[in-house]
């Protein structure tokens, strides 16, 4: 069973819910430890202060915020206290506070950060349940705010098999516009034909939504390369053509669209083959 990492309540209106903030995903990347070329002895990673070149101890650290260049102002825990109970209706963000019920579509999905789950304390699984059932029967989402170490935190709430997902979101003033991105705005003038070959191809390589079936290819590559290092076997790169730019992409989307219909009739026959 994972850890909670946060609770408190789900506050709006007058209703307050205590609930209990876990993780919802978890990192399958494949560890490596720094180690000294010569020896092969793991290294420290070591703070150090670079005016007397002292290794400092944890407790000899202090958090500084820099407001001129080279000029510091010292933060101490009480400071960050006093900004997190000063957040709005004086909660202090120890409750994840809904602002408003909202359509999970609206939502554009460029803001959302991480995913979390929310689970209810023993005495509060009835107040969940009613909230999530309610959210689920109306197909709704819940914007919301809380404090996590150190920092608010804007929220979706979810409903999914009767509990929450919890969305941390970007603000509005984090995501950047696209404005800026090169060809952004610029007109261009496009082929008919290429264009109804291009929706004939994204049409035969349209299926439903399964990640079930998604690996991490590179992640199982690299665990096989390392055991073939441990049984001492040597490793060579194979060599990859370049990816040649499209020059003429009528040809291109024609081509692939073949591609896509030999492999349909490769598919079809796998399973007559297993139906009979």
């Amino acid at each position: 069973m994972p850890r909670a990492i946060w609770s408190g309540p789900i506050s709006f209106g007058l209703v307050n819910i205590p609930v209990q903030l876990f993780p919802a995903t978890k990192s399958k990347s494949v560890a490596f430890r720094m180690l000294h070329a010569e020896d092969k002895t793991p290294i420290n990673l070591v703070k150090t202060c670079p005016a007397d070149n002292k290794a400092l101890t944890q407790d000899e650290i202090v958090k500084g915020y820099e407001f001129e260049k080279g000029r510091f102002v010292i933060m101490e825990d009480k400071d960050f206290q006093a900004a997190q109970a000063a957040t709005k209706k004086g909660r202090g963000g120890r409750a994840i506070e809904i602002i408003s019920f909202v359509k999970l579509e609206e939502v554009d999905p460029i803001f959302f950060q991480k995913s979390y789950y929310l689970a209810p304390v023993e005495s509060s699984i009835v107040a969940f349940r009613l909230l999530a059932r309610a959210m689920k029967k109306q197909n709704k989402a819940a914007l919301a705010r809380f404090v996590l170490r150190e920092k608010q935190h804007l929220a979706l709430l979810s409903q999914k098999d009767d509990c929450f997902v919890l969305e941390t979101l970007y603000y509005h003033d984090e995501v950047r516009a696209t404005g800026d991105l090169p060809g952004a705005g610029e007109e261009v003038e496009l082929d008919a034909g290429e264009l109804e070959l291009a929706e004939g191809l994204i049409d035969r390589m349209t299926a439903e939504l399964d990640l079930s079936g998604q690996r991490d290819e590179y992640r199982d590559e690299l665990r096989k390369i390392i055991n073939r290092k441990i049984e001492g076997k040597e490793i060579t790169v194979p060599q990859l053509e370049p990816l040649a730019p499209v020059i003429d992409i009528m040809s291109a989307l024609r081509d692939s669209i073949a591609s896509q219909e030999m492999r349909g009739e490769k598919t079809a026959k796998k399973r007559r083959r297993r139906a009979s």
